[in-house]
């Protein structure tokens, strides 16, 4: 892939590449992502993870601002090792995905460590990335994505990938690929089975435009817009709210709400269905909550 330096585009192809977003917000680099990230010392230093075990929250946050906190090989390994840690730990009832830095959530791939691979380095890459992201939508614990400042490419399928998503009023978003001649081809697939209505995300990955919070709101990219500095309470009140409930109800029902998508036919996901309901119902935490809540009702 030829190379495409920000730095050498035309001033007014980099305005249309920034609609209605403030300087001050926005990287150099924008959405065709930054340097490598060899600069950052250790690969161990690319992800920290957090685990709240009173709540049964743990936080993976992607921590290489400097560099927009691109998805290289290295940071793609790291999500990795940690989700597939995370996917056998009974302790862990909810993740929140989250990035360092105040202008960029993910900005994508690293287009410096794309152009010096080969054809089979560059498979490599994409299988790990397409790895992750189908295992944060297969994993038994729901994810919510905590984005600000910009999600693109990648990035934006990093979003899409996890079950529920928050941002500031400030994010943007886009598929900005095009923008150097590479369409968004895997996040096209988030895309596809996000729901994002095919117009809107055909537009998004042909353009390479970004967005506001707002219209990915409305586009179904994310679930809610908050301010800013309400953004980490937010996202934290609502991955406590699922914790407390029954993990096998909130598993099980993540995994049937994906699996309903792979039914050809409503008899089909209704017999799905069905036999979910029957086996949640068989289940202590079922059992319980509903004998209470049948208790509480007599006693009134």
């Amino acid at each position: 892939m030829p190379r495409f330096p920000v730095t050498l585009l035309p001033r007014l192809v980099l305005a249309k590449m920034m609609p209605r977003v403030p300087a001050a917000t926005l990287p150099s680099r924008l959405a065709l992502t930054s340097r490598s990230a060899s600069s950052v010392s250790s690969s161990d230093e690319l992800l920290l993870r957090d685990d709240d075990e009173s709540t049964g929250v743990t936080s993976l946050r992607l921590n290489n601002p400097t560099k927009y906190n691109v998805l290289s090989a290295k940071m793609l390994d790291r999500l990795g090792e940690e989700l597939d840690s995370i996917s056998k730990d009974d302790s862990v009832r909810v993740i929140t995905v989250e990035a360092a830095g105040d202008r960029a959530f993910c900005a994508g791939h690293d287009l410096e460590e794309i152009h010096s691979q080969t054809k089979e380095e560059s498979t490599e890459l994409f299988k790990k990335c397409s790895d992750v992201m189908t295992t944060l939508r297969t994993m038994r614990q729901p994810s919510i994505a905590r984005v600000q400042g910009i999600a693109t490419a990648a990035g934006c399928q990093l979003v899409l990938s996890c079950d529920l998503a928050l941002c500031s009023a400030e994010a943007r978003f886009g598929m900005s690929g095009i923008r150097v001649g590479a369409f968004c081809s895997t996040p096209a697939v988030a895309l596809s089975r996000s729901g994002v209505p095919s117009k809107q995300a055909l537009q998004l990955l042909l353009t390479g435009d970004l967005v506001c919070a707002e219209t990915a709101l409305s586009y179904g990219i994310i679930g809610k817009v908050v301010d800013g500095e309400l953004l980490e309470e937010e996202t934290l009140s609502l991955a406590r709210k699922i914790a407390a409930n029954s993990p096998l109800g909130v598993q099980l029902g993540k995994q049937l709400y994906h699996q309903l998508d792979e039914c050809g036919t409503l008899e089909e996901a209704y017999a799905l269905a069905t036999d979910k309901m029957v086996c949640n119902l068989q289940h202590i935490d079922a059992k319980r909550g509903i004998h209470n809540f049948v208790t509480k009702g007599k006693n009134r």
